[in-house]
C-alpha cells in the first residue's frame, strides 16, 4: 500500500525533527520526507494538517489483565485502546491471576498476543516466582 501523509507535524526525536512535512510511504516503508511531495497515482493522501506524525510510540506500563481478570481488560482489547491511541508496543504487567510469575503464564501472554495483539506486547513478570507477587521473606 502506497500512502501520502500531507502536513502533518512530524516530530522523530532520533532525527531532530519537528516540523510540519509530509511523508510518502510505498510498500510498507518510509521513502521520502519532505514539504509538498506529490502523491503516486496509486497512493492514499491523508491531510494530517494540526494532527503529530510520529515514530511508533511504546508504553512500558499496561495492565492487560489477561490471564484471570479479563473482565476488567484483556490482551485483545487493549492493544486495540495501544494502536488506536498511535502505540506500537506495550509491556504489560504482571497484576493477572494467577501471578505471572513463571514460564507458562509468561508462554500464554506472549503466544496470544503474537496471534491476536495488532501491537508488540511484551510481558512484565514477577521477580519472586511462586510468591503471587510477595517478596520472599517474613511474609513466606
Amino acid at each position: 500500500m502506497n500512502l501520502l501523509i500531507k502536513g502533518g507535524r512530524v516530530v522523530d526525536p532520533s532525527q531532530n525533527i519537528d516540523e510540519n512535512l509530509d511523508l510518502l510511504v510505498v510498500d510498507g516503508r518510509i521513502k521520502e520526507l519532505g514539504k509538498g511531495l506529490k502523491a503516486p497515482a496509486d497512493a492514499e493522501v491523508i491531510d494530517a494538517a494540526g494532527l503529530l506524525v510520529t515514530p511508533g510510540l511504546i508504553d512500558m506500563h499496561v495492565h492487560l489483565r489477561d490471564p484471570g481478570l479479563e473482565y476488567k481488560e484483556d490482551i485483545i482489547t487493549g492493544a486495540r485502546a495501544a494502536a488506536a491511541g498511535g502505540f506500537t508496543s506495550v509491556a504489560c504487567m504482571p497484576n493477572t491471576k494467577p501471578v505471572n510469575d513463571n514460564k507458562a503464564i509468561t508462554s500464554y501472554i506472549v503466544n496470544k498476543a503474537k496471534a491476536e495483539a495488532l501491537v508488540n506486547v511484551f510481558s512484565g513478570r514477577r521477580h519472586y516466582p511462586g510468591k503471587q507477587g510477595r517478596k520472599p521473606g517474613r511474609d513466606g
